[in-house]
């Protein structure tokens, strides 16, 4: 085997790792499984992950590295110039708008929700929050060079934005009939601004440039002209539901709604949402 075959068989695994996961739990999903979606045997799995633990943070840097690249592209395919700019595109890049980055958030919950028992695990979560707190630092850092932000640390502001986004991303997975993502994204641009002394209004791009077109299976929350939060599924069978889940089980809300909650009280009310979910609801 070559090393361009080795490569696209690796990324073929983890292509299905990142799938399984985001859809079974870490739990739910054993090697077999992982090699029967890639089309390779358990062999080679084995051969790339020396255990579970390790697939489960490659399958989450794989999937962080093709949301940068999205990032990357999207900002050079409309000329985001200036850091406010840049500060406004992470902000957009931290929630859930696409089905990619609901998946990311599962992986997300799945390594958190672990960390705390493993130190494998808890030194791959910190590697990789410091890895997307970073274009938050040089962003701010940036803005502060070009003199429209004022007053701010940039590495104290990246650490303030991942947690506040992060909360506000598990309460829009969870379905919080209080929040939409266009609402959101204004309350995050309002206190960022905040936090980096901008003057201005954060300039997100158009919210219909953001979303993905209808028919992608993303669901995602809008809002009606009068400000009140409406949850609007699309898919390819162009089926409705009330609903925002991508899923059709409960998994959605176990998993999703552990991110950024995997110590002390965040461990409680994930319990509580969880034994929620368990039981029937309502418009669900």
């Amino acid at each position: 085997m070559d090393q361009h075959e080795q490569v696209d068989r690796r990324g073929r695994v983890l292509d299905a790792a990142v799938e399984l996961i985001a859809r079974d739990g870490f739990d739910g999903v054993r090697i077999a499984d992982v090699a029967r979606q890639a089309g390779v045997s358990t062999a080679l799995v084995h051969y790339h992950f020396a255990n579970r633990a390790q697939l489960l943070t490659e399958a989450l840097t794989h999937s962080l590295s093709r949301a940068e690249q999205r990032l990357a592209r999207g900002a050079g395919e409309v000329g985001r110039a200036g850091a406010d700019r840049r500060l406004a595109d992470l902000i957009d890049f931290a929630l859930p708008f696409t089905d990619d980055d609901v998946r990311e958030a599962r992986l997300w919950a799945e390594l958190e929700s672990r960390a705390a028992g493993s130190p494998e695990l808890a030194e791959a979560l910190a590697r990789l929050n410091r890895r997307t707190e970073q274009p938050v630092a040089d962003a701010v850092a940036a803005g502060l060079a070009e003199g429209i932000f004022h007053d701010c640390v940039p590495a104290e502001v990246a650490t303030a934005a991942q947690a506040l986004l992060a909360g506000l991303s598990v309460r829009l997975t969870a379905h919080d009939p209080g929040l939409d993502l266009a609402g959101v994204r204004e309350l995050a641009g309002r206190q960022l601004s905040r936090l980096v002394g901008y003057a201005g209004v954060m300039p997100f791009r158009p919210l219909s440039a953001v979303l993905p077109e209808s028919g992608t299976g993303t669901a995602t929350s809008t809002a009606t002209s009068t400000g009140t939060a409406t949850s609007t599924s699309t898919s390819t069978s162009t089926s409705t539901s009330t609903s925002t889940s991508t899923e059709p089980n409960n998994n959605t809300n176990d998993s999703v709604t552990e991110r950024g909650e995997s110590t002390g009280a965040g461990r409680a009310a994930v319990g509580r949402r969880r034994r929620a979910a368990r039981r029937p609801a309502a418009g669900h």
